[in-house]
């Protein structure tokens, strides 16, 4: 019988290990897996050693809450919105420990993990002071060939990823119909697979569209089904970034203290399927969604 890999949001915070290094996943404004995150604050973590290569309001709402004891990371941004403030707070005033890495090192570190390598040459980033900074991730290895020393990138092998899809079976099988970001190699690194998706189907519909698939069940341990699991963040073909809820949490974020509090608060005090029915209220969901449909019209435009 095969195994049922299903399991509920709920559950999640059990499933991540106290002190676990976490990858999230995601890049930019998409894909974040924001369900899973909101899970974790509402579950009062405060040990987690975050992993994300382009973090955006999923690490800045980690940090804000206390999620985090430390993070690994190349960038994280609120793009067009702004800095992301608590991020910046918390590394200015020395509050949070972190480790930068460029972004090509950081997925060249695990690429390797996913290869179950020691570490992968990578051409660069020479003259950078991050280098000298980080010695426990970059260093330097000869071969055998004669060649001269080539700069290398330590393997990471994250005890958990988080990932946010469109599909999946009770297999673990992961379909995108949309950009996925650095997220295979994440799971291929990492020891634990969380995925959470926006929908459960049976694996005959994986199979009739397998070109979708991704991330194949071996690698997976558990699936979450999480409508709208990537809000605010976007979540093509199924709904663009919701900038109304941005500009929000922004606002909250932006003005810290009591306020900030507030706007944490409120997602802890909520169940997620009550936070959907918050913040799509009235003709919300309906328009993200037809904003992300209407995407590729409006660039032929």
């Amino acid at each position: 019988m095969p195994v049922n890999k299903i399991t509920h949001l709920e559950r999640l915070p059990e499933l991540v290990g106290d002190g676990a290094v976490v990858a999230f996943g995601g890049g930019w404004f998409a894909n974040h897996p924001m369900a899973a995150v909101r899970e974790l604050v509402r579950a009062r973590r405060t040990d987690i050693h975050g992993l994300a290569l382009l973090g955006s309001v999923d690490v800045d709402l980690m940090v804000g809450a206390g999620v985090l004891r430390h993070l690994t990371f190349s960038m994280v941004t609120l793009e067009a919105m702004g800095l992301a403030q608590n991020f910046r707070r918390a590394v200015q005033a020395g509050e949070l420990p972190i480790t930068e890495i460029p972004a090509l090192s950081l997925q060249v570190a695990l690429e390797a993990g996913g290869q179950s390598v020691p570490f992968m040459p990578v051409r660069g980033p020479i003259g950078s002071d991050l280098v000298a900074q980080n010695p426990e991730v970059f260093g330097t290895a000869r071969t055998s060939f004669g060649d001269e020393d080539v700069m290398v990138v330590k393997a990471i092998r994250p005890d958990v990823a988080i990932i946010h899809a469109l599909r999946c079976d009770r297999l673990g099988n992961v379909q995108f119909d949309g950009t996925y970001s650095q997220d295979p190699e994440l799971a291929a690194a990492s020891d634990t697979v969380i995925v959470t998706c926006e929908e459960i189907v049976d694996s005959s519909e994986i199979a009739a569209q397998s070109h979708l698939t991704k991330i194949p069940g071996f690698l997976v341990d558990h699936v979450i089904e999480a409508p709208f699991g990537a809000h605010p963040c976007s979540h093509v073909p199924r709904y663009a970034q919701d900038a109304w809820e941005i500009l929000e949490y922004q606002k909250a974020a932006m003005a810290g203290g009591d306020a900030y509090a507030a706007y944490v608060d409120r997602i802890r005090g909520e169940t997620e399927a009550e936070y959907r029915e918050r913040v799509l209220a009235g003709d919300r969901g309906r328009v993200l969604a037809a904003l992300a449909e209407a995407g590729p019209t409006l660039q032929e435009a």
